[in-house]
Formats: C-alpha cells, sequence, structure tokens
C-alpha cells in the first residue's frame, strides 16, 4: 500500500510539476523540505522511544542499549569499508554522464536513481514487509511528491515513468520482508526497528540540511541484530 501511495505521488507531482514549469520558487521549496525533515525527524524520534523505553511494574528502563551501540558501530564500519554511499553516487552520476539522453529517458532515470536508491525506501518497504506500517513510505511520498515536482519542471513527462521503478523496487522488497518476518523473533524486529529510526533521523538531518550523513553507508547495522540474536540461539 504503501509503495501505491509513493508512485501515485511522483505521478501527481510530475503532472503538477509540468503545469506550474518553474513557478515553485526555491525559497518555498527548500522551505517545504525543512519542515518534512522536522517531521521525519520528530515520529522518527517518538518510534525509537516508544521501543527503547519500557515500564514494567512502575520502573522504567531501557532496552538492547549496547546492541544498539555496537550495531551501527560495526554496520557504520562496514558501510565505509565497503563505500555503499560512494558506490551509489558513482553509479548515479556515471549514467548520468555517460549517456547522451532524450528527455523522456532522462527524466526516467533522474527519477528511478533519486526515488530508489536511498535508506528511506529499503527502511520503509522493509517496515511495511515485516509490520504492515507504511508511515514511513507515506512520508517518503510527501518528499518525492515535492522533488518530483521540481524535476518535472526541467525533465518533463519522464520522471513519471520513475513510478514504474518505484513500484517494482519497493515491492519487491516489501514482498522479500513479509516472507522474512515468519523467520524473524520480536527481539530481532524491534531491535531493527530501533536502529531503523535512528538512520530515519539522520535522513532527517539531510533533508533539513543541518549535516551531511552518509546514510547508505550505515544499512549494514540493520543486519547486526539479526546476526546477534542467530549467534544467541546457538547457545
Amino acid at each position: 500500500m504503501g509503495t501505491l501511495i509513493n508512485a501515485l505521488a511522483i505521478i501527481v507531482a510530475t503532472l503538477l510539476g509540468i503545469i506550474l514549469k518553474k513557478r515553485l520558487s526555491e525559497t518555498i521549496q527548500q522551505a517545504i523540505m525543512f519542515v518534512l525533515g522536522l517531521a521525519l525527524l520528530a515520529l522518527s524520534m517518538g518510534w525509537f522511544l516508544s521501543d527503547f523505553i519500557v515500564i514494567n511494574n512502575d520502573t522504567m528502563r531501557t532496552q538492547y542499549d549496547l546492541l544498539i551501540i555496537v550495531s551501527l558501530v560495526l554496520g557504520i564500519a562496514i558501510g565505509e569499508i565497503i563505500d555503499i554511499d560512494g558506490i551509489v553516487s558513482r553509479f548515479a552520476e556515471g549514467i548520468e554522464n555517460k549517456y547522451q539522453l532524450p528527455p523522456l529517458a532522462k527524466g526516467f532515470i533522474a527519477g528511478t536513481l533519486i526515488f530508489c536508491v536511498g535508506a528511506m525506501a529499503i527502511l520503509g518497504a522493509l517496515q511495511e514487509g515485516i509490520t504492515g506500517d507504511y508511515t514511513i513510505l507515506v512520508l517518503k511520498s510527501a518528499l518525492d511528491f515535492v522533488t518530483a515536482m521540481v524535476l518535472a519542471s526541467i525533465l518533463g513527462l519522464g520522471v513519471a515513468f520513475a513510478a514504474i521503478s518505484v513500484l517494482l523496487y519497493q515491492g519487491s522488497i516489501t514482498i522479500l520482508a513479509t516472507y522474512a518476518a515468519q523467520f524473524l523473533t520480536d527481539p530481532m524486529i524491534t531491535s531493527m526497528g530501533l536502529i531503523g529510526s535512528i538512520l530515519l533521523m539522520a535522513i532527517a538531518f539531510n533533508f533539513m540540511k543541518i549535516t551531511r550523513v552518509k546514510v547508505a553507508n550505515m544499512l549494514p547495522a540493520l543486519i547486526v541484530p539479526i546476526v546477534y540474536f542467530l549467534i544467541a540461539s546457538l547457545f
């Protein structure tokens, strides 16, 4: 459902972008992106705290503290060694620079790279597949809506066809996550959710332009809790 909303948002935004052309000033664009980033930050902090703080018998405690820290440290170390962010960036730039694409294809390629290549697409699709909650993808739809509108005013109708890529890419991740969910324990899902919320906070910082975080390099952190609990189950 979340991916369908995302795809529809891109199509509608493309049509609006073509109609409005460049009437949407850069100041308004930046203001909208900042507010959406702020909303994402507030929501992700709320999701994190709701799972991180546990109250039993009027006693408040936190859970998975050390696992979160270890996962983030190991995850970013692996991500930096592989340089996931660099690979993705070079891939996108390579396609844009190598091929002299016609306007329709250029809009499609640019849109596909922007809407699909990102941590939020993966996190949102995983969340919907595992828990059925597509809130992240709805937020991504709002962000993509603004981006698609601006992109379409420059590159035209081809941007709308990127919705097909979003459907295939995010839809596949959601379906795979749905089948994988039966093998994931509650502690795995909770700890992955906590780390995912932290990654979303980093994405929010990027949208608000507070700093530049290579969120893609942090994605391996999501795998660490699964490995930890699988190993722990053997003992």
